[in-house]
């Protein structure tokens, strides 16, 4: 009677093959919905930091161009150190040289500075940013100053080091 109850003890302990499927497929499900939901939510907090960054530079642009009579920056040296009352704050990169600025915003939390008409004296411009959830960049676009959706842009001539 003992063996006949140890025998009866050994098949009732441990787990079965499909069992231990089961719990692996469930598992592996709940794995795929998690990386799928984190996958998205990257994308919009690196959307939400490239308009962050655009915004802070809209802020500066204006500042400077209250500082300077109505004139907005013409490179990006104006944005770091242009203005006595203020500068952009650590991190952010704002990008003037168009080959650069097209290669390096795709994929990136910079920004790209834009002269309006011509940048001798430019009374406004355009901030363009990334959006990671759709892979754009042209359709986010914040404006500064005079400068509207029909206004002629050019890249402000890069700063020699």
């Amino acid at each position: 009677m003992i063996l006949n109850n140890i025998k009866n003890m050994k098949k009732d302990r441990g787990f079965t093959i499909v069992e231990l499927l089961v719990v692996i497929v469930v598992i592996g499900i709940l794995a795929a919905i998690t990386i799928v939901s984190y996958t998205g939510i990257t994308q919009k907090a690196n959307t939400t930091k490239a308009q962050s960054n655009a915004q802070s530079a809209q802020t500066v642009a204006e500042v400077f161009a209250a500082d300077n009579g109505g004139v907005y920056p013409a490179s990006t040296t104006d944005f770091t150190t242009g203005s006595t009352t203020t500068q952009l704050p650590a991190g952010i990169t704002v990008i003037d040289d168009e080959a650069v600025a097209l290669s390096s915003t795709n994929g990136s939390t910079n920004v790209t500075w834009e002269c309006l008409t011509d940048c001798t004296d430019p009374t406004g411009g355009r901030i363009t940013y990334f959006d990671f959830s759709t892979g754009l960049v042209s359709t986010n676009i914040v404006y500064v100053g005079n400068a509207a959706s029909g206004s002629a842009f050019v890249f402000a001539t890069p700063a020699i080091p």
